[in-house]
């Protein structure tokens, strides 16, 4: 995948597999940065994560529902982001969707 595969921002394809393994990568370097240093100092390191499955009824569907989260998540956002709050500490906000791989590899794609 190249370097695109190690740096999201290098990925011109916000959609692409590729861009998601950059994402990806970059969560597992810095939350095992931020992990570590936690560790070292006896604090706690803050997350959130969220798993869970979807199923789709039709293509259409899930844009839909891309569309309605984007928005969703755009406007969380625009409320609760505040460059300038002093003692304020940013956050990155990562969000994945894909398939889940099927038992049957020849149909898998």
């Amino acid at each position: 995948m190249g370097p695109a595969a190690s740096d999201p921002g290098r990925s011109r394809d916000r959609l692409s597999a590729g861009y998601l393994i950059a994402l990806a990568a970059r969560v597992v370097r810095e939350v095992s940065e931020l992990a570590t240093r936690a560790r070292e100092t006896g604090k706690r390191l803050a997350t959130l994560s969220i798993d869970t499955e979807i199923r789709f009824r039709s293509a259409a569907e899930r844009a839909q529902f891309s569309s309605e989260l984007t928005a969703a998540i755009t406007q969380l956002a625009a409320r609760y982001h505040d460059a300038s709050a002093l003692g304020g500490r940013t956050h990155r906000l990562v969000l994945v969707a894909h398939p889940l791989p099927q038992k049957n590899k020849e149909t898998a794609v």
